[in-house]
């Protein structure tokens, strides 16, 4: 590979360490001659600067993000319509779209798959002048979004945590959107806008969601008795939540949110708060990102 990979690192991105990880594979890229250089991220959207001055440099660079969903997007976003490619590197607590690409976690092969790996346009969605690549709501969520992103701990037994803590005194929120013209208002569980089938660790959310057809899918879950979680729960990690009563999907190209009773709202696995109205659009082939080879 004569091109010199650009790694940003988000070295506190999930549960592990990241700096080991990248000592770690800083010594398989040596051994395989691969050139490379790095910058690690010190603040929230600080990948996104880093991406943006590398690209000033050179503007058909090679990005690899090292984190979860959150750092993807940051470094995703400085790409959009560039034309510089991305590959990815998953050390997230979800890692909901390198599960869906079958990005390759193992260290071992990580260098492999950034040698033979294949440029893939995907769709990404928009709320504002904000994209999202993998999954955006609100609702039970984005909730639980928010208390994950205010923790001390990451992983996915903090996040079972807080679902138990949260789940059996929440009782939805009201709220009023539409889907390509198509009006829901009432109260809901929580509403999840997919560009990705799954939020991360498998949980599919959006079973029949793929990343290159200039859709996004919306799964609606209405409040549903609690006596159903289970069944709901397996459905989740089953890839059949859409089959269940309480569960609605919609495949749309555009989504106006008119009010929600709450300002929480989750892009990517990151919390952050929200104002209505506000719009959400799919735009179709809009990065380049290396998967591995079929």
């Amino acid at each position: 590979m004569a091109q010199k990979l650009t790694f940003i690192i988000n070295p506190i991105a999930g549960p592990r360490d990241n700096l080991k990880f990248w000592k770690a594979l800083k010594k398989r890229l040596k051994k395989k001659s691969i050139p490379f250089r790095a910058k690690f991220t010190k603040r929230r959207e600080h990948a996104t600067r880093l991406a943006l001055k590398r690209m000033k440099k050179e503007a058909d660079a090679i990005l690899v993000s090292i984190g979860g969903d959150g750092t993807f997007n940051e470094v995703g976003t400085a790409l959009v319509n560039t034309q510089a490619s991305l590959a990815h590197i998953p050390r997230g607590s979800g890692n909901g779209l390198a599960r869906m690409l079958n990005i390759p976690v193992s260290l071992r092969k990580v260098p492999g798959y950034l040698v033979h790996g294949t440029e893939k346009s995907i769709d990404a969605g928009k709320i504002g002048k904000a994209y999202f690549f993998c999954t955006a709501g609100f609702g039970f969520d984005a909730l639980i979004a928010h208390h994950f992103e205010n923790s001390d701990s990451r992983g996915l037994k903090s996040y079972i945590l807080y679902v138990f803590k949260v789940f059996f005194g929440y009782n939805g929120l009201d709220a009023d959107f539409e889907l390509d013209g198509e009006r829901f208002s009432g109260r809901f569980f929580t509403v999840t806008i997919a560009n990705a089938n799954q939020y991360g660790n498998n949980a599919f959310i959006a079973p029949e969601a793929k990343v290159d057809d200039g859709l996004l899918d919306v799964t609606i879950i209405r409040p549903f008795p609690k006596l159903l979680t289970p069944l709901m729960a397996i459905a989740l990690f089953g890839k059949s939540l859409h089959k269940l009563p309480y569960v609605e999907t919609r495949k749309v190209r555009k989504m106006i949110i008119n009010e929600v009773e709450s300002s929480h709202f989750h892009r990517d696995g990151d919390a952050e708060k929200r104002t209505w109205p506000a719009e959400i659009e799919v735009v179709p082939s809009v990065l380049k990102i290396l998967v591995p080879p079929n």
